[in-house]
């Protein structure tokens, strides 16, 4: 069979491409695209990084989504044609879930306008759960406290606007210095509440004391604080029983401009703060912070009986001479208090955003003069310095960190024995997170982890003996789910395990909740958690001589990682006519058994 040749004209192939062409045309015009503005609805400014989120309705998987740019516009293209919920989300601002149909080929314009949340319980919130949530819905009691409230109180420290809060009680021991705890008791020095600043640990490193007056959380940049009251160990680590504060700041994108606060009053009191936020493109945006203060802080009066019995534990030098540059004496060689309180602070913020994935990069240094009270007694901060660096990733659901803090204490020392203090410790935090739902948006899950290495590093002034033995590592692990029972009734189940290089035991920390909603804007939560409470650096592995009093007696502060105890032992009781036993404080003993009531002459004397 002979083949017949194939014959194609030009007028065939450009048919052909022209058919292409249409087809391809109409298929594209098939598809439909939703797009608006977010505004705020207090002044009608765009909202800059606020996320539209379309969901298919009956189904849990995303059919597209988008943040809006510099101008508050959002733009989300190829929608197959349906129904959708599309929702809106923004941290601090009520959450709006709107259900929108879309046409083929429809190009469907939708703006959106959001309220601030305050103390509303629609607010969305991140503390309680480690993802955003309505706080209505929060398996904790939680507070919210708002960029106005902040500003409304006027103080050299924005957590002075918590001392009216609910459930914390705050105690002001100096001019600038707060105590605050949301459970148990307070007292001097205090590192009970896990304080946040943008997600990180804000607590100087190593002491573990949360030292609020040169934290970087100026009124003027404070977007929020988010106060959980209860355990939090589930999801934030081994110590975390006694509640969380979370101090967010405000994001450039969203609050670009320049702001200038400037405060006065007694005692020699003046402060100032500075914020400066730009916006370079749709895609990067900037901030610096920093706040300079001064004031006269309380003196103690040398007639008062309770104030004399203190100023009396002082160090008094028998040669003047032996005393260090930056101490004042009196005519007898007593160290004089100093009552200067100055403070500096200075932080910057870059961030890139694109599409839904951010970049955040954040550093600062800090340092203040102050009278300071603490469990051995009073110091002196001289120069105490406290620096951090931070990066977070934001892509989706997933979230991933890692930080930096690090102090340098410059020429603080101990009021009752002189001696300086050196602390140059680090403590190093990597952590990473991912949330996804299930059952078409029901149910929530959370997993991740963390990893956290502390680093003191004191010269022996403040650890002694231990200054070679007292690193930490943490490793924790994670995971949460929040269940929707009914449409009134929410479960969630948390549960976290950490493990730590000095109690050497792996510890576990669940979490069980329940949160009825029997009318809207109304709840009721019952909860149970179990909370490890993690030792710090000061109660494992303290050694310091806290005063010298008369007749050569030396009160010496000393942590337990040996395990200072009291037990009975009948084997002992034969021999030293007592079955009480403690543990040995002699350095060729230490942590051994050790009779009660034997002569500690001895003992004393190898010890001080």
């Amino acid at each position: 069979m002979k083949a017949l040749p194939l014959r194609v004209s030009a007028t065939s192939v450009l048919s052909l491409v022209l058919v292409t062409i249409l087809t391809t045309s109409v298929s594209l015009g098939q598809t439909a695209s939703l797009s608006g503005t977010i505004t705020d609805a207090n002044d009608g400014e765009p909202l800059i990084g606020a996320s539209v989120v379309l969901f298919p309705q009956g189904e849990v998987s995303m059919a597209g989504g988008s943040a809006t740019n510099v101008d508050g516009q959002y733009s989300i293209t190829g929608l197959l044609a349906g129904t959708y919920t599309v929702r809106v989300t923004f941290i601090g601002y009520n959450e709006i879930d709107q259900v929108v149909t879309l046409a083929t080929g429809e190009a469907r314009t939708l703006n959106f306008v959001l309220d601030q949340g305050g103390f509303d319980l629609n607010t969305v919130v991140i503390t309680a759960s480690r993802r955003q949530e309505k706080a209505l819905d929060a398996p904790a009691s939680i507070s919210v406290l708002d960029a106005d409230e902040v500003q409304s109180d006027v103080s050299l420290s924005s957590a002075g606007a918590l001392r009216n809060t609910t459930g914390l009680d705050v105690a002001q021991t100096g001019i600038d210095r707060r105590e605050i705890v949301l459970r148990g008791f307070n007292n001097a020095f205090s590192g009970a509440t896990y304080v946040l600043t943008d997600y990180r640990q804000s607590a100087a490193p190593s002491l573990g004391v949360n030292i609020y007056s040169i934290m970087p959380n100026m009124s003027i940049d404070i977007d929020r604080i988010e106060v959980v009251r209860g355990p939090g160990s589930a999801l934030y680590g081994a110590g975390v029983d006694a509640g969380v504060v979370h101090f967010l700041t405000k994001d450039p994108f969203q609050h670009p401009g320049t702001t200038i606060s400037v405060m006065g009053g007694e005692r020699s009191l003046f402060g100032i703060e500075a914020r400066h936020a730009g916006v370079v493109n749709e895609n990067f945006g900037y901030k610096f912070t920093g706040a300079y203060g001064q004031a006269d802080d309380w003196e103690m009066n040398a007639a008062d009986t309770l104030d004399s019995f203190q100023l009396g534990q002082d160090r008094v030098y028998a040669d003047p001479s032996d005393a260090p540059s930056n101490q004042t004496l009196d005519e007898t060689g007593r160290i004089q208090r100093s009552y200067d309180y100055q403070k500096l602070n200075l932080n910057g913020t870059a961030v890139y955003q694109s599409g839904l994935t951010t970049f955040t990069l954040s550093g600062g240094y800090s340092r203040y003069d102050a009278t300071v009270l603490s469990g051995i007694g009073t110091l002196q901060a001289d120069g105490f310095g406290y620096s951090y660096g931070q990066l977070r990733i934001q892509n989706g659901r997933f979230f991933a960190q890692a930080y930096v803090n690090k102090n340098d204490a410059g020429d603080s020392f101990v009021y009752g024995t002189g001696a300086n203090v050196v602390d140059k410790s680090t403590q190093v935090n990597t952590q990473a997170q991912y949330n996804f739902d299930i059952s078409q948006g029901r149910h929530q899950i959370i997993f991740g982890g963390d990893l956290e290495l502390t680093m003191p590093d004191t010269d022996g002034t403040i650890l002694g003996r231990n200054e070679n033995d007292d690193r930490i590592t943490e490793l924790g692990l994670y995971t949460q789910g929040q269940f929707k029972i009914t449409e009134k009734l929410d479960f969630t189940a948390a549960l976290r395990g950490d493990y730590n290089t000095v109690v050497e035991t792996f510890q576990a920390s669940p979490r069980a909740a329940l949160v009825y909603k029997p009318a809207q804007g109304h709840s009721v939560r019952t909860s149970y958690n179990r909370a490890f409470s993690s030792p710090g650096i000061n109660s494992l592995f303290l050694d310091i001589v806290a005063a010298n009093l008369p007749g050569d007696i030396v009160l010496r502060g000393l942590g337990s990682a040996k395990g200072w105890s009291w037990n009975r032992d009948a084997n002992f009781e034969d021999l030293y006519g007592s079955d009480l036993v403690a543990t040995s404080l002699n350095p060729a003993t230490i942590g051994t058994p050790q009779p009660v009531g034997l002569p500690l002459d001895a003992v004393y004397g190898s010890v001080y």
